[in-house]
């Protein structure tokens, strides 16, 4: 005997269709799909499993899931930031530079990180490591690694900067 069963769900504007086929000695195949609300397939798999496979299968697959699901509704979700994982180019490390030193020492770092990660359309701490980059201080505003400040941020030296 043969059968075939379909489920489908939607969440966060995915459908999922699940279709099993088993075919008449008990062989199960398992298809997976997750489409979009255009159409286009986000989500693909197929699971073959043996006659007397399902009990088993299903108990680990139950176990793995339940983990998965439990690990993503405590993982924050973050929203993409626009230059996020992208290469600095010259004129952005010297537009940061620039706007770091322009700082009193007496504007708080972290308030001042915040304000520039917002105009660089970068997270605060990809700020916040790339001024050390730029000889800047990520301590306090507006002033520039030392011979004593710089190895406190991983600088064993502090590179000549252009200032032209």
């Amino acid at each position: 005997m043969t059968f075939t069963l379909e489920y489908t769900s939607t969440a966060r504007n995915i459908t999922y269709t699940l279709t099993v086929n088993a075919d008449a000695e008990g062989a199960l195949a398992i298809d997976l799909t997750g489409e979009d609300e255009s159409g286009t397939k986000v989500a693909e798999g197929t699971l073959t499993l043996p006659p007397g496979g399902a009990t088993e299968s299903a108990r680990l697959l139950h176990q793995s899931l339940t983990a998965i699901a439990g690990f993503e509704k405590r993982r924050p979700r973050r929203s993409a930031v626009g230059n996020a994982n992208q290469r600095w180019t010259p004129d952005e490390d010297t537009a940061l530079r620039e706007a770091w030193l322009s700082h009193p020492p007496t504007d708080p770092a972290t308030e001042v990180i915040r304000s520039l990660a917002t105009a660089h359309q970068r997270t605060p701490a990809a700020i916040r490591a790339r001024l050390p980059r730029l000889t800047c201080d990520p301590d306090v505003s507006g002033r520039l690694l030392t011979e004593t400040t710089a190895p406190l941020v991983g600088r064993d030296a502090i590179p000549a900067v252009d200032d032209t």
